[in-house]
């Protein structure tokens, strides 16, 4: 482990952090690690409603979805400390990262698949989501907006026990809070499926989105 400037050994005394590859103290993730696990060139970009490459032959780029890192080992690790740890600048962070997978040009709209009903009451604004939207805001300086809420109770997809489950998520789960603006990126943590995604941006194409870019984290090999 690195030895580390007087300020950080205060600062983790003050508030405990560590980085959740290395164990490094006062960081929420060390650089060093960080950069290992973006070491590989992203996933090929797929098509979120059909699974093939994008584009693909029946949706064009409808639907694709670009996601920095493959869903397993130290990546793995890392959205899941971001996301049960409690930690939202290493949410931020994770956020940042997908910048290098953002369209250019300006005009683009920043937004997140909401948090599910049963998790209303957490306070707006503090999921591992917003954080991810805050970073990625950080990095092209487009604008963030709630854009969709859940119409149904419906069991997260981590919670499915199969495939098939995950891809039977109604349709019209998603409503649009507002008129979207034409150019939305919307943001995930991890798709497996793609399901959420493809609900998510038909709502959006529905309520007169014109272009919409699905961006994750991460995402399972098929």
């Amino acid at each position: 482990m690195r030895l580390r400037s007087l300020g950080e050994i205060v600062s983790h005394i003050l508030f405990p952090r560590a980085c959740p590859l290395c164990g490094e103290p006062g960081r929420f993730v060390c650089e060093a690690c960080l950069s290992d696990v973006l070491a590989p060139p992203s996933p090929l970009p797929r098509c979120a409603a059909c699974g093939g490459p994008s584009p693909c032959g029946r949706h064009g780029t409808r639907y694709e979805l670009r996601a920095r890192c493959i869903h397993r080992d130290a990546a793995r690790e890392l959205l899941l400390a971001a996301k049960y740890g409690g930690a939202g600048q290493l949410a931020r962070r994770l956020g940042e990262e997908l910048a290098v997978l953002a369209p250019q040009g300006a005009g683009w709209t920043i937004t997140t698949i909401p948090e599910h009903p049963h998790l209303s009451w957490l306070p707006r604004g503090g999921s591992h989501l917003d954080w991810m939207a805050r970073g990625l805001r950080a990095r092209t300086g487009f604008a963030v907006r709630d854009l969709l809420r859940w119409t149904i109770r419906v069991r997260p997809q981590k919670q499915q026990p199969d495939a098939r489950s995950r891809r039977a998520l109604p349709r019209g789960c998603f409503a649009c809070t507002s008129t979207p603006p034409e150019r939305v990126i919307l943001i995930d943590d991890v798709s497996t499926t793609g399901t959420t995604l493809e609900r998510a941006v038909s709502c959006l194409y529905d309520a007169g989105a014109k272009e919409v870019l699905c961006l994750c984290w991460s995402v399972a090999v098929r």
